[in-house]
C-alpha cells in the first residue's frame, strides 16, 4: 500500500535535488588546469592558504579525521563550507559543503558555493559524493556532506584513511 506524499518527504528530495544540480552546474565551472598534488598552485598542498584555518583551531576535532581528511575552513563560511580537504599526503583532495536537513526542510538557498574558489585553484571534478551524516562536533544537526572530489575514488579512500 502506497503512503500519500507529503511536503515532508518531498521538500527534503526537492532540496536535494537542487544541490545536485548546482554541485553539477559547478563541473562546467571548474578549469581542467589544476591536478592531485600541483605544486604550482598554492592551494593545492598544505598550508591551506589564509583565511582558511584548521578544523582543530576551531573544534574540539583532531587535525586529521580519517574519513575526512585535513579540514581547513575560512570561519565566515561555517558551518556549510566550502571546507578544503587535505589527504595524509597534504594534497587536496576534495571540496566540502555540509548541508543542515533543518536549512533543506525551509527551502534555504546558498547560491554560488565555492565558485570563486575553484576558478582560482583551477580545478577538475572527477566525481560528486553525496552523504548523510547524523550529526558530529560542529554540526551537531543531522545534515548531508556534499563532496566535490578533485581524484579518483581509490585515491580518495587512500588518501583520507591512514
Amino acid at each position: 500500500m502506497n503512503e500519500p506524499i507529503s511536503h515532508q518527504t518531498v521538500l527534503p528530495r526537492l532540496s536535494l535535488a537542487v544541490i545536485l544540480a548546482a554541485a553539477a552546474s559547478l563541473f562546467t565551472l571548474a578549469f581542467a588546469q589544476g591536478a592531485y598534488g600541483d605544486s604550482a598552485n598554492p592551494a593545492m598542498q598544505l598550508p591551506a592558504p589564509e583565511p582558511y584555518v584548521s578544523v582543530a583551531e576551531i573544534l574540539p576535532l583532531p587535525d586529521f579525521i580519517p574519513g575526512a581528511g585535513a579540514l581547513y575552513i575560512d570561519p565566515v563560511n561555517a558551518p556549510v563550507g566550502p571546507w578544503l580537504s587535505y589527504g595524509k599526503d597534504g594534497n587536496l583532495i576534495e571540496i566540502l559543503f555540509m548541508v543542515p536537513v533543518s536549512s533543506m526542510q525551509a527551502a534555504e538557498n546558498w547560491e554560488d558555493l565555492a565558485t570563486g574558489l575553484l576558478s582560482d585553484l583551477g580545478v577538475t571534478i572527477d566525481h560528486v559524493d553525496l552523504s548523510y551524516n547524523g550529526g558530529h562536533p560542529g554540526l551537531a544537526e543531522p545534515h548531508y556532506h556534499i563532496r566535490l572530489v578533485l581524484v579518483d575514488a581509490a585515491t580518495q579512500d587512500t588518501a583520507l584513511n591512514p
